[in-house]
């Protein structure tokens, strides 16, 4: 058998070089769908983060505006026209036979120049408070017990952001038709006593604390006064000589509350704070939407909430609607200056000079039907390989000054200079809005 001859040769040198530069072109092929498959989930992951945000923002807002004015059927809404339901309109303001400053009402700002001199219904604005804020101020003005001052700093609240303040009942409530709960009235129908049998699911009566106020409803009328408690009976008391609270209609589901605890009081505004994020850098902040009960600790609710804007949808006295800025609502013009005619208004004989004055202007808090709220939201991260156009967005707001000058360019080019609200450029935004009823406006 012959051997079998062959010839054994390798690459050459050129063959090595093509194979290499060959092998680097897939390598820089395969780097460069990684990086930008990469980039773009992390694009996705901090857009469905912003998108949660902003959804339970609205969300939470929403649930709370809904309710504003809420007070088991007794309610502050306002009057379609001048003409029709003047007599019930005036029931639903519950009476206070209690001063106005013994209320203890947190985040307060209706200061009253002369106290009433005798039993006053609850002035509007005590349901619905809020405050149209630019960069360089708000009308009114937010005083610092209710909201911390504007600034670019952390802990500051956000430049050119809206501040609201709303109340409403948020218990159940003791009923006095029920379980041989009972009423006693007296010959003119006052108040004599209330005798109260918890039923299952109420609050313990122990809940009512010595000086706390009570909050009596039938749905249609109500009073809030101030009572003594002797286990489950009730005793009612008038700051006014010569008034006393009257009886309700037990035809109803009437119910006593406790004031002091079941009035809610909530409190919306955004803050900047301190990105505790390892990786971000030196002095970066986030902005916050933070929610008040109570007068309590702010509690933060949705991070990256950078804008809040609130318009106010207002039934004028001839059954017109306006859509105005909390400024235009508490001075009673519409956008141009021109007054706008207030609803029916209840009985405010009981104020005097200055304060009657005070009321009658901000009259139109009595008229919302609905609350349009504009939010935008950021994702909190920088996003620094993002370019000005995949960082573009829009942010419609009101069209006002207010909203125009704390925007960024729809295509920012200064990435690096931070907006007047003192936050970065650098990262993704979106808008949400919602409108929402209030619950109780009285049509």
């Amino acid at each position: 058998m012959k051997p079998i001859r062959g010839l054994i040769r390798g690459f050459t040198l050129v063959e090595l070089m093509i194979a290499l530069a060959l092998g680097l072109l897939v390598t820089a092929g395969i780097i460069s769908v990684f990086v930008s498959t990469s980039k773009a989930g992390n694009v996705q992951t901090q857009m469905a983060r912003l998108q949660e945000e902003g959804r339970y923002a609205i969300g939470q807002i929403g649930s709370d505006l809904s309710m504003a004015g809420g007070l088991y059927g007794a309610n502050t809404g306002g009057l379609a026209t001048r003409e029709t339901y003047g007599y019930m309109d005036g029931l639903r303001s519950p009476t206070a036979y209690v001063q106005f400053a013994s209320l203890g009402l947190p985040d307060n700002a209706v200061a009253l120049g002369n106290p009433p001199a005798a039993p006053y219904p609850l002035p509007s604005r005590i349901y619905v408070s809020g405050y149209e804020c630019s960069v360089a101020a708000c009308i009114p003005a937010v005083p610092v017990a209710i909201a911390p001052v504007m600034g670019t700093a952390a802990g500051n609240r956000v430049p050119g952001a809206d501040v609201l303040t709303l109340r409403y009942v948020s218990g159940r409530g003791w009923s006095i038709v029920e379980g041989g709960s009972t009423q006693v009235c007296d010959a003119t129908n006052n108040l004599t006593s209330i005798s109260i049998v918890p039923q299952a699911g109420d609050a313990p009566l122990a809940s009512f604390q010595a000086g706390d106020l009570a909050l009596l409803s039938d749905g249609s009328a109500a009073s809030v006064f101030k009572v003594t408690r002797a286990g489950g009976v009730f005793t009612p008391s008038s700051d006014f000589p010569g008034y006393a609270p009257g009886c309700v209609n037990t035809q109803t589901d009437a119910r006593l509350y406790n004031f002091s605890n079941d009035f809610t009081t909530i409190t919306y505004y955004l803050q900047l704070l301190a990105d505790s994020n390892p990786d971000a850098p030196a002095g970066h902040r986030v902005a916050a939407l933070m929610r008040k009960v109570n007068g309590g600790p702010a509690e933060e609710i949705a991070r990256g909430v950078e804008r809040l804007d609130f318009r106010y949808m207002i039934e004028n006295a001839d059954g017109g609607v306006s859509v105005l800025g909390a400024d235009n609502v508490a001075a009673g013009t519409d956008g141009s200056g021109n007054a706008i005619d207030c609803p029916v208004q209840p009985d405010l004989s009981a104020f005097t000079g200055a304060t009657l004055s005070e009321l009658r202007q901000g009259c139109l808090w009595r008229a919302l039907r609905a609350i349009e709220v504009h939010t935008l939201v950021n994702n909190a991260t920088l996003l620094p390989t993002l370019g000005a156009n995949e960082l573009a967005y829009r942010y419609s707001c009101d069209g006002s000054a207010s909203c125009t000058s704390t925007g960024a360019a729809l295509a920012p080019t200064a990435l690096t200079a931070p907006l007047p609200n003192g936050l970065d450029k650098r990262m993704l935004r979106r808008e949400f809005v919602g409108m929402f009823s209030v619950r109780n406006y009285n049509p």
